[in-house]
């Protein structure tokens, strides 16, 4: 039997494409493959990982964590799923001024029958730590971390500003917006720290997992840590230091040693 010849053509070119595929695919699999190890060993971090052990702690309720109309305060915002933390976000009070809420490229104000957000920013009803928690609940949350730091009102209101209304490069820590592209919300966070924050924190470079930014920010003298659960409202205080203590450990001690998940 004889084959004609554009056949026989059209099979070596079917057999070529399909070789030059099989080694793309397999180009493109072990880096896809790494890739997905990585993000699953990075995501995997249940809540409290890195919080010392060394801290008080003692239960609360909301009423007694309400802000308090005279102090400025910072609040940085780890949420933590099943098995992973999933997002994060900052909360500012001014005494004088509404509190801001920064959501950068969250989620919260987007159902709301009215427009809330101005990019990634909520001014108008901006949540509390009890409406944030409620809506946290809603996406299977299984804690929330709290940070906080008090402020110096001029520094308070540096950042105020810098959140209303960004900055262009001419600014001494460069350009800044505060919309964030989804799944980027702890890059954009750690990176506003990084860069605006310098006066109350040092954290080193922008991190893309919450859990990352939040083992740093146990080193950085936060006042208190809040813990919430379902059920379970707790408050972390890091331990004091009394004269003439050397041995004791602080919140900001180098040296201070994480336990692993309790």
């Amino acid at each position: 039997m004889i084959v004609p010849k554009t056949f026989t053509r059209s099979r070596m070119t079917h057999r070529s494409g399909s070789r030059q595929k099989m080694r793309s695919l397999k180009i493109y699999f072990a880096p896809a493959l790494l890739l997905s190890i990585c993000f699953l060993v990075g995501c995997v971090h249940g809540p409290a990982r890195y919080r010392p052990a060394s801290w008080d702690n003692t239960r609360i309720d909301l009423k007694s964590v309400a802000d308090s109309p005279n102090e400025a305060l910072l609040q940085v915002i780890i949420v933590y799923g099943p098995w992973w933390c999933h997002h994060s976000a900052l909360r500012l009070v001014c005494p004088d001024r509404p509190v801001l809420f920064w959501d950068p490229g969250g989620s919260y104000g987007i159902f709301h029958q009215e427009d809330i957000r101005s990019k990634d920013l909520i001014q108008k009803n901006p949540p509390d730590l009890e409406a944030y928690l409620q809506f946290s609940w809603n996406f299977s949350s299984v804690e929330v971390e709290v940070f906080e730091w008090d402020l110096k009102l001029e520094h308070a209101h540096e950042l105020y500003d810098v959140l209303s209304n960004g900055t262009n490069k001419n600014h001494p820590a460069g350009k800044f917006t505060t919309t964030t592209m989804g799944g980027f919300c702890c890059v954009a966070l750690s990176d506003f720290l990084h860069r605006f924050s310098t006066k109350i924190m040092t954290v080193p470079k922008s991190f893309f997992f919450p859990h990352d930014l939040a083992r740093v920010l146990y080193t950085q003298s936060p006042k208190r840590v809040l813990a919430f659960r379902r059920g379970k409202q707790l408050i972390y205080v890091p331990p004091r230091i009394t004269p003439g203590d050397t041995g004791s450990s602080s919140a900001s001690s180098p040296n201070i040693s994480f336990p692993s998940v309790k």
